[in-house]
């Protein structure tokens, strides 16, 4: 069986190709710039052959095309025809309490999911637009599905997720905190256990995903415990351009000095803070690693700040959970920037994590451990898969076993 996932944003659509045989990789790529002047295309073939194409991508609808388009024809076809595709599982920030695994995609569906924009106003509708794209391209009989980030966090209890706001408003609009990134975190927890043999049995961890988003998530014998995000993805951590932790009250303050409006600031707390608003040099963690290694003070105060939030989370969910036995680091920053771990990891040996400094630079990039021989903590660099737990919830669904 060969299954499609697409992963949408505003502006792109990344794809893979999965042979579910044995999970294997037949083609991806990402559409970028979609909507944009100078779109293009990085495809990569199941032998590693990569191509770059510059293409005119008007819409979400273009991608689709232009994605079929790469995987059955010219020098970059991998499949006969679109028909060799059984189903498309697609990539849904938000399923708030309704949807708590992946699910099957209809109308209705569309219209609950939907629903979800005035929660998540940068993810949710791109998603959407796109899922509608690709049932236009694709025709609705094929079976689409959708994995949700929320879902992985239905186990985190009562004491964690709800706010101390009148609760009526906990009943009547369902406003509590989610959690967000599950599906990252779904998949590190799964290979975890297959590269430590680990059961989760009285086992406590912590997983940072770093990123353009960032987020922390306590995993309490194998299941969510707590997460940084809250009830959109405004709360908890820094992020690339988005504030993270921030007191409510200075958004009334910040309307009153500036004239701006609700919605403009909201949009400043998303779109302009963060590292970018920190540093004032850029919202992507590598550029302004490279400006504080040149000296950039405000650039420099960005990666610290960064690095203090996680550690906080880190001791906060070590008590929380009684005890910490993993740290886990995915994501873009935390599988690719050793700096960035080391700052977390400095200043933890009180808790027993001790890092193998030339473990961290050797391995950055790639999987394995990364704490000294005998630290309590063990340190791992799990690259995420998404995609890979997207394809495989979407084949259960397909075959009645989710």
């Amino acid at each position: 069986m060969k299954i499609l996932v697409a992963n949408a944003g505003s502006t792109s659509v990344k794809f893979k190709l999965y042979n579910m045989d044995d999970n294997s990789v037949i083609a991806e790529g990402n559409c970028q710039r979609v909507g944009l002047k100078d779109s293009e295309i990085k495809y990569v073939d199941g032998n590693g052959k990569k191509f770059l194409f510059v293409k005119d991508l008007p819409s979400h609808s273009g991608a689709f095309k232009e994605i079929i388009s790469l995987l059955t024809s010219g020098e970059t076809k991998v499949i006969n025809n679109v028909d060799e595709i059984n189903a498309v599982g697609h990539r849904v920030s938000m399923g708030g309490a309704k949807f708590v695994k992946t699910s099957l995609i209809d109308d209705a569906f569309l219209a609950e999911v939907e629903s979800f924009s005035e929660i998540t106003p940068l993810h949710t509708p791109p998603q959407v637009n796109a899922i509608r794209a690709c049932r236009e391209v694709f025709g609705e009989d094929i079976t689409m599905a959708a994995g949700f980030d929320t879902a992985y966090h239905q186990t985190i209890p009562p004491v964690s997720y709800v706010y101390p706001i009148p609760y009526e408003y906990l009943e009547k609009y369902n406003v509590r905190r989610f959690g967000f990134h599950g599906l990252s975190y779904q998949f590190v927890a799964q290979r975890y256990a297959e590269l430590t043999g680990n059961d989760y049995s009285n086992h406590n961890m912590v997983v940072c995903h770093l990123g353009g988003g960032s987020s922390a998530t306590a995993v309490k014998n194998g299941k969510s415990y707590d997460n940084t995000f809250g009830f959109g993805t405004g709360e908890g951590l820094v992020c690339g351009s988005r504030a993270g932790n921030f007191d409510h009250v200075g958004v009334g303050y910040l309307m009153h000095k500036t004239g701006k409006t609700y919605e403009e600031i909201e949009s400043v707390l998303h779109r302009d803070s963060g590292l970018l608003g920190i540093s004032g040099v850029s919202s992507d963690e590598r550029e302004v690693e490279e400006a504080a290694a040149a000296g950039n003070e405000r650039a420099k105060l960005a990666l610290e700040i960064m690095a203090q939030q996680v550690k906080r989370y880190i001791g906060a969910y070590t008590f929380e959970m009684g005890g910490l036995d993993t740290i886990v680091f995915t994501g873009g920053i935390g599988e690719n920037s050793d700096k960035m771990r080391e700052m977390i990891c400095a200043g933890l040996e009180n808790l027993g994590v001790e890092m193998d400094k030339n473990l961290n630079i050797e391995l950055n990039r790639s999987e394995g451990k990364i704490s000294k021989q005998g630290s309590k903590v063990e340190i791992w660099i799990i690259p995420t898969n998404e995609e890979l737990v997207i394809a495989q919830d979407t084949l259960k669904l397909i075959n009645g076993v989710l």
